[in-house]
């Protein structure tokens, strides 16, 4: 009996085990000891509550948030992809019409990491019709080239000029190296992993802000260190013309390298000094067709790297890069949003430092709270206001920041949420916008063609009937050949010497 129920405990903690890992976020993959920064946002808990309240909203907001929402939608410019009359009822349709579609719809989160080498990882929780995005990318700009064909379900890409794979499944976007296995985190980041596997997370943002400027400091000072060829190069050039024209004024020329007589003379301001270490000498007559070379780098016409072992970098100093040297006791930010309300906090390293930032952290939301009590009638200013109503101070070292408790959290995921899916709303608009514009470009090109075989008509005794391009560049009447945006062939539609016109086998002619 007592092996019975043994046996029956260890399938039960095995199949809670195995659901607790399926339940598990592979976005969690993306946080890794070495993250330096990470995103995370709810997205598809946020549409599921937008879509929600935009569906009953003349139902359930009251008349004060209805006239808030109001005067938000009459700031929209007229000529945005939504239209100049733009409504809560729109809205609505345009989201329903895009939810029924179905080609992307979120689901989870996106997580987003950077890690010290400064590479990106990104995962996007999401039900994908994978067929469906593929014919929607491919309408996009500079989607030329690219083979956007699912294989197994599944698209696999990388775009020009990132060197970042792309998968696009069913079920996510995966852009980087994500693990397929989550990694084992230290103290650092553990709080973190804590907080955004809580499904009651809406966003949550933290950096460690020190080892990013000092990776991005870093960055700067390796990308001067990797142009030290093309300095000892600007250094051969700048020397070789000097000696050229003190050769040309003196009876006696300089046959060899000589940095003394250059500098003595004025030829130079200073003496040259390769970047590496390298020394500079003649390599053949400088009086005749010799040139200047470098030790290291060779010459400007044979230019080479430095091969040689690494030169120790100077040790950076990062306070005298910021603008605030005070900003350097910041070691790391917190942005956290969920049920509970909204947090935001920094870590400080150094306490009279933090005591500094407190005191201007209150003078600063004094000022605030003064200048919006003057804002009055304003919708946006008045829900700040509601924010501003509900914070608290979070001091407890090394923390300094903020929160924002409030009874209607979800308003911060909505209002976090809007942009992004009112971009996904706009993208058909985007997409009509794009192929008008690529006509109007179109019809333009056939306008200058047409009209610069006119005036060639018009100064030759044997005119065009037919469009000939290769002949008005030639005989200067066109600057280039127009190209089609969407490459298509131009060609006559009757006789030009006549009434004829130009057509576009894509966007066909302008009447």
């Amino acid at each position: 009996m007592r092996k019975s129920l043994l046996a029956c405990f260890f399938i039960a903690a095995l199949l809670l085990t195995s659901q607790a890992s399926l339940y598990a976020s592979y976005g969690l993959n993306v946080i890794e000891n070495d993250s330096i920064g990470v995103i995370y946002f709810n997205l598809g808990k946020a549409y599921s509550v937008l879509r929600e309240q935009v569906k009953n909203f003349d139902k359930t907001a009251d008349a004060n948030t209805k006239n808030q929402v109001e005067e938000m939608l009459k700031t929209m410019q007229a000529d945005s992809p939504f239209g100049k009359d733009l409504t809560v009822a729109k809205i609505s349709e345009a989201l329903e019409k895009w939810h029924n579609d179905a080609v992307f719809i979120p689901t989870g989160g996106v997580w987003i990491s950077v890690a010290k080498d400064l590479q990106p990882k990104a995962v996007i929780e999401a039900q994908i019709k994978v067929d469906k995005l593929a014919e929607l990318v491919k309408s996009f700009p500079n989607a030329q080239g690219i083979d956007f064909t699912p294989k197994n379900n599944v698209i696999s890409l990388r775009l020009p000029g990132i060197a970042l794979p792309i998968e696009i499944s069913s079920e996510r976007i995966v852009v980087g190296s994500v693990s397929a296995i989550p990694q084992q985190l230290g103290a650092d980041w553990q709080p973190y992993y804590k907080r955004v596997s809580s499904p009651d997370q809406h966003l949550a943002v933290e950096l460690d802000v020190q080892t990013m400027i000092e990776k991005v400091l870093d960055l700067g000072q390796q990308r001067s260190a990797a142009t030290s060829e093309k300095v000892c190069a600007s250094n051969m050039r700048i020397m070789l013309a000097a000696t050229e024209m003190y050769n040309m004024d003196n009876e006696k020329m300089l046959r060899e390298v000589d940095m003394k007589a250059l500098v003595a003379d004025q030829y130079l301001k200073e003496a040259m000094v390769c970047p590496d270490g390298g020394a500079y000498s003649a390599r053949g007559d400088l009086s005749a067709e010799g040139e200047i070379s470098c030790s290291i780098h060779n010459t400007v016409a044979d230019l080479k790297k430095f091969d040689g072992p690494a030169k120790p970098q100077p040790k950076i100093d990062v306070a005298s890069q910021l603008p605030d040297p005070r900003l350097q006791h910041i070691v790391r930010a917190r942005i956290f949003a969920d049920t509970a309300g909204l947090l935001l906090a920094v870590a400080v390293n150094d306490e009279p430092t933090r005591q500094q930032f407190k005191e201007m952290l209150q003078q600063n939301l004094k000022m605030a709270e003064q200048q919006l009590s003057q804002n009055k009638g304003d919708a946006r200013v008045e829900t700040v206001k509601k924010m501003f109503a509900a914070l608290s101070h979070v001091d407890k070292a090394p923390w300094l920041g903020v929160s924002i408790k409030q009874t209607e959290n979800e308003q911060i995921l909505v209002g976090t949420a809007v942009v992004g899916v009112l971009a996904a709303i706009a993208i058909p608009n985007f997409q009509k916008a794009r192929l008008q514009a690529r006509k109007s470009a179109c019809f333009a090109n056939q306008r200058v063609l047409l009209g610069a075989t006119e005036m060639y008509n018009m100064d030759n005794a044997v005119m065009l009937s037919e469009l000939n391009i290769e002949t008005l560049v030639q005989k200067n009447y066109i600057k280039s050949a127009p190209v089609c945006p969407e490459n298509g062939v131009y060609s006559n539609s009757g006789d030009l010497a006549k009434d004829g016109n130009v057509k576009c086998s894509v966007h066909g002619s302008i009447d």
